[in-house]
């Protein structure tokens, strides 16, 4: 008569039953099964089919964040116009001397209309689509938690910060323009680039992450965007416009811009993600 052993069963803490060499295929059977899971999910990391953001996105660790949104999550390149079929189209007319890297995503003409090379256009489109990479995800995990179209995140992003580009945001870690009004906040918490005027100081953030952060928190807790929040999160075009109206930034055309963004960069496919 074959010998009864016991063994600790890895699914819970009860005790089964099991006689001869059968027992320890039973013990095996669950360590094959992980390791198939753990094969079927390194493969889909590797093939990009899903994508993995834990915890907040620090420059640090940005590198591996670039990579997390892929066109083949999303059904498509960064800059389809696929899903833009049933969008009003959007554009603004920059004036001349406008040019940054968000130029030609708002005002696709801006180029002809200066006589710019197509090289000039793909290196700025280009650094726009490496801002979404990066920043998509962060954007979502924000639209999540607290409400607001990841589309708009994004777009005031780009739009602020020049696609991460300005000095703000590469010596601040400020991607959305937020002031400090504070009289008594430390030394190191904000900085000024243009006068002695306090209205001109800037909050420093250790990471973009936390600009993003506190971006999300500086539109919920203030009255002046509270109507905001009662809009469907993906109502971009209204979120714009309240944007505008609520004296977020005095650009007359601040609403168009980020409509314009969104439309040209098909930002929204992002929302209700």
């Amino acid at each position: 008569m074959a010998r009864l052993q016991q063994v600790r069963s890895p699914y819970n803490s009860s005790r089964v039953a099991t006689t001869g060499t059968a027992g320890e295929g039973w013990t095996q059977e669950p360590i094959l099964w992980k390791l198939v899971v753990i094969t079927a999910l390194a493969y889909l990391l590797w093939s990009d089919k899903i994508s993995i953001v834990l915890g907040p996105v620090s420059d640090a660790n940005a590198s591996h964040v670039t990579g997390a949104v892929k066109a083949s999550l999303f059904g498509g390149s960064v800059f389809t116009e696929e899903a833009n079929k049933k969008m009003e189209a959007v554009y603004v007319e920059l004036k001349p001397g406008s040019l940054d890297n968000t130029t030609f995503a708002i005002d696709p003409a801006y180029a002809k209309r200066n006589a710019l090379d197509k090289e000039e256009v793909r290196t700025r489109m280009e650094k726009c689509s490496d801002y979404i990479e990066r920043f998509a995800p962060v954007a979502m995990a924000e639209m999540r938690k607290y409400g607001m179209p990841a589309s708009i995140i994004l777009a005031q992003g780009l739009l602020e910060s020049n696609a991460g580009d300005s000095r703000l945001s590469k010596n601040a870690n400020n991607h959305f323009g937020i002031k400090c009004f504070s009289k008594t906040c430390k030394k190191g918490h904000c900085t000024n680039f243009s006068d002695d005027s306090h209205k001109d100081f800037f909050v420093k953030y250790g990471n973009a992450w936390s600009s993003y952060r506190a971006h999300s928190e500086m539109l919920k807790k203030s009255k002046r965007y509270r109507a905001l929040f009662d809009l469907d999160a993906t109502d971009y075009k209204n979120w714009a416009k309240g944007l505008e109206k609520s004296g977020y930034a005095t650009d007359r055309m601040y609403a168009e811009k980020l409509m314009a963004l969104i439309y040209s960069l098909n930002l929204h496919r992002f929302d209700g993600v």
